[in-house]
């Protein structure tokens, strides 16, 4: 257990270094904070801060930054979130649309998230399984083209084009899309490329001459649905973070957004609330230096998703646990006022 003198002088060292990403030393606290303590007085307590596990003092100069151990300790125990009436705001201009689509809400959130932290924001939708098709619609556009518009349950939309030809009749297009509104209609998303197969395609092939464009064109659009789930907003953001200029970490970060598969950690759990990962716990691509703080939220029935925010050990953790905690409230209550 630290002393109020310990937790003070330790709260000050964390918010310096997140502040700054230099260490910190007893005569920047004393002078800068206006401590009622010595320079040495202050340079003992960091000593026993570090003996405790909470600092680590680095190679380059006497000051001292927090460790693993000691960011746990300040999320977990001198924490106070708190959401400003700006900020507030701002964030209320993505929900005043209580109306769009669950894609479109978690998308706008994600980006909003990413430009209020600075950070780099990522959001992983439902999952498919809990997704089921609601239609398919047709919207010519101009005298060639038609889009094909998929819609779930959920609100999720993909849009597919087809450009009409001699082989490709409108004729042809709106029997493919009978059969599949038929057939399909109420389909968990995950299961819809088996039944394509299974129950669809036979019919297609008695009906429809080009039946073979048609069918690989809405299996495409329709794997885009099962696997498209997660969304990235401010990948640049942390390439200016000075904990990046080294090569081979930087190498690593942009690997591990190229590969959406790289964040399935993330994924909604039973546990409700925010959920911290600091260091080597935060399991991105071997990197110890990075922190992930996700919330998960309810999208109806058994469904989850999930919005995190991906930065720097030393990351503003009030800053960002409050927004990411006060946008997921947001998101849950559109979705709940939407299916009252």
């Amino acid at each position: 257990m630290l002393s109020a003198r310990q937790m003070l002088i330790f709260k000050y060292i964390v918010e310096e270094f997140i502040e700054t990403a230099e260490p910190v030393g007893s005569k920047l606290l004393m002078t800068k904070y206006e401590l009622p303590y010595s320079s040495a007085t202050i340079r003992n307590e960091m000593s026993k801060l570090e003996e405790l596990g909470f600092l680590v003092k680095t190679h380059t100069s006497s000051g001292r930054v927090p460790s693993k151990k000691g960011y746990y300790y300040y999320v977990n125990t001198l924490l106070q979130p708190n959401v400003d009436e700006q900020v507030k705001n701002q964030v209320a201009t993505i929900f005043s649309d209580t109306h769009q689509s669950l894609n479109s809400l978690i998308k706008e959130s994600c980006e909003m998230l990413s430009q209020l932290t600075d950070l780099t924001a990522v959001a992983l939708g439902p999952n498919s399984s809990y997704e089921c098709l609601q239609n398919i619609t047709l919207v010519p556009i101009g005298t060639r083209n038609v889009t094909a518009i998929i819609v779930t349950d959920k609100g999720h939309v993909e849009n597919r084009v087809f450009t009409l030809s001699e082989t490709l009749s409108l004729d042809d297009l709106q029997s493919c899309v009978a059969v599949m509104n038929d057939t399909l209609v109420g389909t968990p998303i995950n299961q819809v490329a088996d039944r394509l197969e299974n129950d669809v395609k036979p019919i297609l092939n008695t009906r429809i001459k080009e039946h073979e464009i048609l069918f690989n064109a809405f299996l495409e659009a329709f794997m885009k649905f099962a696997r498209n789930n997660v969304y990235f907003s401010g990948k640049d953001h942390l390439l200016y973070q000075p904990e990046y200029n080294d090569v081979n970490k930087l190498r690593k970060l942009v690997s591990a957004f190229e590969n959406s598969s790289n964040w399935n950690f993330l994924a909604p759990t039973d546990d409700d609330g925010i959920k911290v990962l600091i260091g080597d716990d935060s399991n991105v691509s071997g990197l110890d230096d990075v922190s992930v703080i996700s919330s998960s939220f309810d999208t109806g029935g058994a469904s989850k998703g999930t919005i995190s925010v991906i930065g720097p050990t030393r990351m503003p953790y009030k800053k960002v646990v409050s927004l990411v905690e006060y946008i997921t409230e947001n998101i849950e209550r559109i979705i709940k006022e939407n299916d009252e």
